[in-house]
């Protein structure tokens, strides 16, 4: 058993615990303090003594399994309220007696609710036995394992159940109906792995866990109105034990925080703001077709603007509300039994999808088509003028690098007149306009216009994942690369026609932040979000305002405002305020390293909660490795704070060829492949260990997905220092990879910009793990979705077929009917604490939730 994290625990638990006798504390722990509500006055309905259908009546013992109250949503602590019908109880502290018996007043048919909390530092088996008078439910985690109904009992009654609990925080509820005669119970828990292994508590406090990351309400987005006045908030929540969840939004007046109007349960979709007038529009199919409405919320009227659009797709308003582009689109395959491939894109099950746009004169109800031919064109802006769009079409062309083209085009609206902007880009941009409309800003890597763009030093070839923007004139075509000294990778930007500025939410390194650029001074100055990483903005019409989405390294998402002119925001929701208020979580520091060559590799750390620098802890160490650094946001693939609350320190590092750091920085990652970032991350661990006392050198594993997947595979043929790796949806053959994988070859791209298999066998042969698995000693879990499209499954099925040829420790694990994410509620718990046990068995010497999840079978 880990001792480590027992004594971390036992800190945390110092106020409210309740132990047993000295006797009990090698066997077993009589709960002995208990949570209690006051007594509350039951009835038997109307008719109780009328059989219904069955035969039955209605008996004292229905009254207590009613659930009058969810006993999920209780957590309380000592004084806390619980309202009973407007009668507000007070939660108290009640101790059993010398013999573990809690005596309850002998009151007639009174109900009782009592709770207590049980704490365990490692997955654990459990016998929960219970004595009792009176009718009784035990329910452990909302879910009932033990009852006695028989009403003013002689003899205590006497039952147990087996548990199996997970590692971390477990709510015991009571509910006793009580007689006029013995209302005495006993409840006692024995540990049959380890009798020191778990703690009983009267704290709601408690540490991260895979439901405070999934469960409860989660803020998506939101848009401002015109004015900025209102907003329109999306939110999201699972719904328990099903895969199911729930979508939907809703207006709050942002200066009072009221919600007036809420879109939950409604077959609308495509809700928007117009952009003139505190007005919403969205769409309703009937009949297979779609209908757009617009509905003035002030003036509570709703107008049908148009109706019976066929394989409608989406909507944009021109600024100023007089009409609407439209794109419809479907897909051109056909059923087949045998099928000719027309292009290496083919095999993609969207590739045959075309989009074209459509005009709806708003007044007059008149649509007209725009767009037509044998490539999609995408709608990219509408000048604020009204007159001119912009729309793109792109094609792969496989004669040079990199393999795909795009032509942009201006169209005006009113003569159908188009004219070429650019054709046959190499690098495409997504281009707006100007407010004047005789510039455009166009977001891209940074070979979208050619060298111009690029800052990459000595590399010979960039990083287009490194998104950068331009100024482009329309008139003389001359390109401004506004970024080029900016190092900060863009994730979007508007052009605000209020003061002229462009605002911009970019990755800064493992910061995602909002920021304006003074087109007359050429300064980037960074805004004050009050968060870690920003998720989305939405700049209002009338550029007074911002709206966006946002999260600490250590808090959830909330929804903020951010004022313009005063420079200052305020949080306009905050759903989860309560579904984590009990949530301890662990300190996190930056935690840097330099390399010989100069170059800072920035890290950071997750602590224990309540982490003891005098103890030794076992070490997660965390990366993507690939073209984009990990986040410092809440929750996430690899919910780091969760690890942490698991009795794990844990480094994350960002390795060369990151975007957010400057080009040069993000050309790293071209035709490296690993090597550089694998070495990186080994210097990094040692330096790390070395540096911290506290970190037991010799449990210490690694974690990654994707390519950070391939980089945990990598890892194992040129180090030893791991005590255990996971490769979840790992790249295993760079390869076949680069052949099958849906983004493959155009994510080589970026990876191996220009070099082939058959060029340069030297990275993708000898830097594939697959081909140095002889070299693994470490022991490795591989994880996969069945449905993996873009890492295919055979990624992992032939390291797995390697490694156990070669008699290596590996384990290999197929999550059913996933694709590239576990998305699936059930089976993304059941994969993290697939991850979890695998963990606990080589880091921490606790195999049994290892064995009770994946038992050898004699096949």
């Amino acid at each position: 058993m880990n001792k480590i994290i027992v004594s971390a625990l036992a800190v945390i638990l110092s106020v409210n615990l309740c132990f047993a006798s000295s006797a009990e504390d090698n066997k077993e722990k009589t709960i002995k303090n208990w949570l209690i509500t006051d007594a509350i006055e039951l009835h038997l309905p109307a008719f109780n003594t009328t059989e219904d259908f069955s035969g039955s009546t209605f008996e004292l013992k229905n009254l207590l399994q009613e659930n009058q109250i969810d006993l999920c949503k209780i957590a309380p602590k000592e004084s806390d309220k619980l309202n009973w019908n407007n009668e507000q109880l007070t939660w108290k502290k009640k101790s059993a007696n010398s013999k573990g018996f809690l005596s309850l007043s002998n009151k007639e048919s009174k109900l009782y609710y009592l709770v207590s909390y049980l704490n365990t530092d490692q997955w654990g088996e459990f016998e929960l036995s219970l004595k009792s008078y009176p009718m009784i439910e035990v329910y452990v985690d909302g879910k009932k394992q033990l009852s006695q109904y028989k009403h003013e009992a002689d003899e205590a009654k006497e039952s147990s159940k087996s548990l199996k609990l997970e590692q971390g925080h477990h709510k015991i509820v009571v509910k006793v109906l009580s007689s006029s005669k013995n209302n005495q119970f006993q409840l006692a828990l024995k540990s049959k792995i380890d009798a020191n292994a778990f703690e009983l508590s009267l704290s709601p406090k408690q540490f991260m866990n895979i439901n405070k990351v999934l469960d409860g309400t989660k803020v998506k987005s939101t848009a401002l109105s015109f004015d900025g006045k209102y907003a329109l908030i999306s939110y999201s929540r699972t719904l328990p034990p099903s895969d199911k969840s729930e979508n939907w939004k809703e207006i709050q007046e942002i200066e009072t925080g009221k919600t007036l109007y809420t879109f939950r349960g409604t077959q609308l979709s495509n809700i928007n703001w117009l952009p003139t007038g505190n007005q919403i529009s969205y769409t309703k199919k009937y009949n297979g077709k779609t209908s757009i409405f617009v509905f003035n919320f002030e003036k509570n009227t709703e107008k049908q603007i148009t109706e019976n659009i066929a394989d409608f797709s989406s909507y944009t308003w021109a600024p100023n509300g007089k009409f609407i582009i439209y794109s419809v689109g479907k897909s051109n395959s056909e059923d087949w039994k045998m099928k000719k491939f027309q292009g290496m894109e083919d095999r993609l099950p969207w590739y045959r999808y075309r989009s074209f746009l459509y005009k709806l004169d708003v007044a007059s109800g008149v649509k007209q088509r725009l767009t037509y031919g044998t490539l999609s064109t995408n709608l990219a802006d509408i000048s604020a003028d009204g007159k001119n769009i912009l729309f793109t079409t792109s094609r792969p062309d496989y004669s040079g690098y990199p393999y795909f083209k795009q032509n942009l085009y201006q169209m005006n609206v009113e003569t159908f007149k188009v004219q070429s902007i650019w054709e046959d880009k190499l690098v495409s941009g997504q281009a707006q306009y100007s407010p004047d409309g005789k510039q455009l800003l166009v977001q891209g890597g940074p070979s979208c216009f050619g060298k111009i763009g690029e800052n990459i030093g000595n590399h010979p070839i960039a990083n287009n994942y490194d998104g950068q923007l331009y100024i482009y004139d329309l008139a003389s075509k001359k390109v401004d690369p506004i970024t080029y000294n900016f190092d900060p990778a863009i994730d979007a930007s508007v052009w605000n026609k209020s003061d002229h500025k462009i605002y911009i939410k970019a990755q800064d390194k493992d910061y995602v932040k909002l920021f304006s650029y003074d087109i007359g001074s050429k300064e980037f100055t960074e805004l004050n979000s009050n968060s870690d990483v920003v998720r989305g903005f939405d700049l209002s019409e009338n550029g007074k305002t911002i709206g966006y989405v946002a999260c600490g390294i250590s808090s959830p998402y909330k929804a903020f405002i951010y004022d313009i002119t005063s420079k200052t925001n305020h949080v306009i929701s905050n759903p989860e305020k309560d579904h984590l208020k009990n949530v301890m979580f662990g300190k996190t520091e930056d935690w840097n390293f330099t390399k010989e060559d100069g170059t800072t590799i920035i890290g950071r750390v997750y602590y224990p909660p309540n982490f003891d620098s005098n103890k030794k802890y076992p070490l997660i160490v965390n990366y993507y490795g690939g073209t984009s650094p990990v986040e410092r946001s809440f929750g996430g693939r690899y919910p780091l704070n969760m690890y942490s609350a698991m009795g794990y320190v844990v480094y994350l590092l960002q390795p060369s060829g990151a975007t957010g750091f400057g080009q040069e920085f993000s050309a790293r990652h071209q035709n490296n492949w690993g090597i550089i970032t694998a070495d990186e991350i080994i210097d990094g661990t040692k330096k790390f260990i070395k540096d911290h006392s506290f970190i037991d050198a010799d449990k210490v594993g690694c974690i990654g997905a994707s390519y950070g997947g391939f980089t945990t595979q990598l890892l194992q043929t040129r180090t030893n220092i791991f005590a255990a790796a996971i490769s979840h949806a790992g790249i295993s053959d760079i390869t076949s990879y680069w052949g099958e994988g849906y983004w493959g070859y155009s994510y080589s791209m970026n990876a191996t910009g220009k070099s082939f298999p058959w060029n340069r066998k030297d990275i993708y042969v000898d830097q594939s793990p697959l081909f140095n698995a002889d070299k693994i000693t470490t022991p490795m879990l591989l994880l996969h979705g069945s449905q993996d499209t873009n890492v295919p499954l055979g990624e992992s099925i032939q390291m797995y077929q390697a490694l156990k040829l070669l008699g290596k420790d590996v384990e290999f694990v197929q999550v059913k009917g996933q694709d590239h994410l576990i998305q699936n509620y059930n089976k993304r718990i059941l994969w993290n604490n697939t991850i979890f046990a695998y963990f606990a068995k080589y880091l921490k010497d606790q195999p049994k939730w290892w064995d009770e999840l994946y038992p050898d079978k004699n096949l």
